[in-house]
């Protein structure tokens, strides 16, 4: 909104300086060089504030529905939540359970999918792990297998 009040501003203070000039300038070539001059005057002061005014508008998409939570029935709405809220609980889950056995991984990702609508089961779990995790693979892997019931796919960052 700061942005937008400096471009007003910008506005009102190169109409005055340009109001200011014309006045004084005779009729004539002269005038109309000088309007050319101070048109070019007036696009060049507006430039800056105006892109500033545009940059500084932010919209937060995240707030919204989207657009299949916003067409699924309220059944469909509330299954996906769970399933939504499922995949983030299982993927906390998992880096605490790495974090548990000093393995330190970038992220830890889940893919979920829903079976007859009453059962979510896991498609893959996909962990990125760094280069000085590199070397724990077996045993992450097998903690994955062993608590998730999943072969996890093991990406290195």
């Amino acid at each position: 909104m700061k942005e937008l009040f400096n471009v007003a501003i910008v506005v009102c203070a190169t109409s005055l300086i340009c109001t200011l000039v014309t006045t004084f300038v005779t009729d004539g070539s002269t005038k109309k060089i000088v309007n050319l001059v101070l048109g070019a005057f007036i696009i060049c002061c507006m430039i800056n504030p105006v892109k500033n005014a545009v940059s500084s508008f932010d919209i937060d998409i995240s707030q919204y529905e989207t657009a299949e939570n916003i067409t699924a029935s309220s059944d469909e709405a509330y299954s996906n939540m769970i399933v939504n809220r499922t995949r983030e609980n299982l993927e906390l889950a998992a880096a605490d359970l790495l974090m548990q056995n000093n393995i330190e991984v970038e992220s830890c990702k889940f893919i979920l999918a829903t079976e007859g609508g009453e059962r979510i089961i896991i498609s893959s779990a996909s962990i990125y792990i760094n280069k000085e995790t590199a070397g724990r693979t077996n045993e992450i892997s097998e903690l994955i297998r062993t608590n998730f019931g999943v072969e996890p796919e093991i990406i290195m960052e």
